[in-house]
């Protein structure tokens, strides 16, 4: 038995959006790829850390509570392995193991998105609370000489 429509009106048209007109229309084909990208800067994490792929396996098993062979780190640096990619979901954790925010930054950076260390945060914080201060001031400075005083 089929379902019933309710009141259809047939004078009430949906309208579909270009391409154009989405956010991501804008850009061009491809241009979010970043696949070779995050394998690169994996690969040069793992390398730069001085942790045996064993080790790091192990700590990513540990970290996420899932199990993570080696062999799935080799797949995931291998560039022959395209179909085999990072998960996100193990991003932070080899992050934190390896020291090197590269890999996310890789990920993301084509978006126009930043990642920072904690310690880059609080550069970025303060410059941001000094903008502020400048901003204020300048703002200060026009009152009062609007008022005259």
């Amino acid at each position: 038995m089929s379902k019933k429509r309710e009141n259809f009106d047939p004078k009430v048209v949906q309208l579909t959006l270009p391409l154009s007109e989405i956010p991501s229309g804008r850009r061009e084909s491809g241009t979010l790829r970043t696949k070779e990208r995050v394998k690169a800067a994996l690969k040069d994490g793992i390398a730069k850390c001085g942790l045996p792929r064993e080790v790091i396996a192990e700590e990513l098993t540990r970290l996420t509570g899932e199990s993570i062979s080696v062999h799935s780190l080799n797949n995931w640096v291998a560039p022959g392995k395209e179909d085999r990619s990072l998960p996100l979901e193990y991003a932070a954790a080899l992050t934190v193991i390896t020291g090197d925010v590269r890999i996310v930054q890789a990920a993301l950076s084509c978006a126009g998105l930043l990642v920072l260390s904690e310690e880059d945060a609080s550069f970025f914080h303060l410059g941001k609370l000094v903008a502020e201060e400048r901003a204020r001031s300048r703002k200060k400075r026009q009152l009062l000489e609007k008022i005259r005083v």
